[in-house]
């Protein structure tokens, strides 16, 4: 009798024992990498300018007249000139696409937007390209074009009222390279505003020496693109970020060049832009 109480007593010690408790271990957060696209960059524009004059109180400008730009090898190229309302205008040199959704891809392309440049008082002159519009071919964009457009350059400087000291160029696509590749080595240019450019547009690279910008006197550029426009969206950010000088503005949904002047708060900002920075409404 007490061995069978002995081992019954042995036996309760046994289940009433404390077993040792499992470690519980905090769960292992997991990371999942995504990727997040760029965001747009936020644009503040530049201060509203105070006008020396509104373009209600300029003359009627004169109607726009043809004429021709003479090439360095004597090569006719057809061009638009859009006389000032105003004496001493600032000048805008105009250079249009390789291609034009709904457009001509030649001067004409800039039509309503020069009108309006000329209401405000500029001097403008948009030409065509080689093999563009009504200028003879063939195209040769490494060669000839950058020497076109300083023709162009000087003959929209040879107009009448024109003032050379506060002069620039509006460039589109191809246009946009290659008004950044001969501003950057012409002063005369005080402005350049670049609509989509890329980093090479048949051969015509303006990274390498986009540097001439910021040499005394630094002189505003613009590089404006669509979001949806991925090669010039990714080149804008690019050059911006080499030059953190330069302005960038970013759009969605605008396009490609001068499809971009469809955006009417984008050529708002483009005239608040220009007379910033050449501060023209003379009165």
């Amino acid at each position: 009798m007490k061995r069978m109480l002995l081992i019954f007593l042995l036996g309760l010690t046994a289940c009433s024992g404390s077993a040792t408790p499992t470690a519980t271990l905090p769960p292992v957060p997991v990371t999942v990498a995504t990727f997040t696209p760029p965001p747009l960059a936020t644009v503040t524009p530049v201060a509203q300018p105070t006008p020396r004059a509104s373009a209600q109180s300029l003359p009627t400008p004169s109607e726009p007249v043809n004429l021709t730009v003479t090439a360095a090898d004597q090569a006719q190229l057809a061009a638009t000139f859009y006389p000032p309302a105003i004496e001493k205008a600032p000048g805008i040199l105009l250079l249009h696409t390789l291609d034009s959704v709904g457009g001509c891809a030649c001067r004409k392309d800039w039509d309503s937007f020069a009108r309006e440049l000329q209401k405000l008082g500029y001097a403008v002159l948009a030409f065509d390209f080689r093999g563009h519009g009504d200028s003879p071919g063939p195209e040769d964009w490494v060669n000839k074009a950058p020497g076109d457009v300083l023709a162009a350059w000087g003959t929209l400087l040879q107009q009448t009222g024109v003032d050379r000291e506060a002069s620039g160029a509006v460039g589109a696509s191809i246009g946009a390279n290659l008004a950044l590749m001969v501003g950057s080595n012409n002063q005369d240019m005080k402005v350049v505003i670049a609509l989509s450019p890329g980093e090479d547009y048949h051969g015509l690279r303006p990274l390498g020496v986009l540097s001439n910008f910021t040499l005394p006197p630094v002189r505003p550029v613009l590089l404006a693109a669509s979001a949806e426009d991925t090669d010039s969206y990714n080149s804008v950010q690019k050059m911006a970020a080499q030059f953190p000088m330069f302005e960038p503005y970013y759009l969605a949904n605008a396009g490609h060049g001068t499809a971009m002047l469809g955006d009417a708060s984008f050529v708002q900002f483009l005239f608040m832009w220009l007379e910033t920075h050449l501060a023209i409404l003379k009165g």
